[in-house]
C-alpha cells in the first residue's frame, strides 16, 4: 500500500471530485487503511493520504457489480 497522494491529487488522478471521494468514503466504498489513511492531526477534517491504485481497483470492481 502506497499512501502517497493528497485528496486533491487522488481526485485528479481518479478523475473524480473531492466531494465524490468524500461521498464514497461515507458510503463505505473507500475504506480507511485500505484506500486512504489519516495523515495528521485533526478531529473534524484531518488531512488524508490516498492509495490511488487501491481506490481505482475498488471503483472498477464496484462498476462491474453495478453493470451486471
Amino acid at each position: 500500500m502506497a499512501f502517497t497522494l493528497t485528496t486533491k491529487e487522488a481526485a485528479a488522478q481518479l478523475r473524480l471530485s473531492e466531494s465524490t471521494l468524500a461521498r464514497l468514503r461515507a458510503e463505505g466504498v473507500l475504506r480507511p487503511g485500505v484506500h486512504y489513511r489519516v495523515a495528521g492531526l485533526g478531529t473534524r477534517r484531518p488531512p488524508l493520504l490516498w492509495d490511488a491504485t487501491a481506490a481505482d481497483q475498488a471503483l472498477a470492481q464496484r462498476s462491474r457489480r453495478v453493470l451486471h
